[in-house]
């Protein structure tokens, strides 16, 4: 498992901790966790610290309480809440990796839907910031890639737990997805376009309708790949497309240029 920084710190500050070799501040944290004698006081602990925000904190003690009792539902409990815990920390890479290794240790567990969840979500999550609640991200413009793994997550979650409390959530997040990545080939398919790229339009648009059938792109998608034929002379084509577009959207202004 690939991890970022403050994994290895949270596990070095609890290790140094548990050996008494820092000063008191440390120590004062340390002395639970040394006495903690079971695998339920320290997933408390750990969870008390992730409900007040420390997510640093709870990841190393999570570690702790995975390295001293490695079987048992605490800990594979534990493994969902730091998956949870890089989430919250936009460290999105870790959530994944986590989230998988779940998946991999603990197939019957009667909350793999969760873990599913949250990889999804991580990945739905990718390139954003704190900033993005004042300037949306473009989604469209995101790596596609990651909005790929995101909808496959959430179509895996739906498919195998239509029961699931995640399901609605993962739903509406899979129809903004492929509206998302279906703009994406639309405005790829204008960039060639522009530049006189008919057949590069062609194949754009004909991959969004193949992908993403039911976006609400489809009619300005329709209406481009009719404007690529009739650049290319290919008029059969052309008015063949053009009554695809009548019948998904009777007031599409190319119709009337058509």
């Amino acid at each position: 498992m690939i991890l970022k920084f403050s994994r290895f710190a949270a596990l070095a500050v609890l290790g140094l901790c548990l050996s008494g070799s820092i000063l008191s501040g440390c120590a004062s944290q340390s002395a639970p966790l040394a006495q903690a004698g079971s695998a339920e006081e320290l997933y408390r602990m750990a969870k008390r610290s992730l409900n007040q925000g420390d997510f640093l904190t709870a990841i190393g003690t999570f570690e702790v309480l995975g390295a001293r009792y490695p079987f048992g539902s605490y800990t594979q409990q534990a493994q969902l809440d730091i998956a949870y815990a890089y989430l919250k920390q936009d460290e999105f890479d870790n959530a994944i990796n986590a989230a998988d290794r779940f998946i991999k240790l603990y197939p019957r567990n009667e909350n793999i839907d969760y873990a599913y969840y949250i990889k999804g979500v991580s990945h739905f999550s990718r390139g954003g910031s704190t900033m993005e609640r004042i300037f949306p991200r473009d989604m469209s413009k995101v790596n596609q890639q990651w909005l790929r793994a995101a909808f496959a997550d959430f179509d895996t979650l739906v498919r195998r737990f239509p029961e699931s409390r995640y399901a609605e959530d993962s739903l509406a997040r899979m129809a903004y997805l492929k509206d998302e990545m279906a703009r994406h080939e639309l405005n790829t398919a204008q960039f060639y376009y522009q530049r006189g790229a008919m057949v590069a339009v062609v194949n754009r648009i004909s991959y969004l309708l193949e992908h993403y059938d039911g976006s609400r792109h489809i009619p300005n998608s329709l209406a481009l790949m009719a404007a690529a034929y009739e650049a290319m002379g290919q008029t059969d084509l052309q008015q063949d497309t053009l009554r695809v577009l009548a019948a998904t959207a009777p007031e599409h202004p190319a119709l009337d240029k058509g």
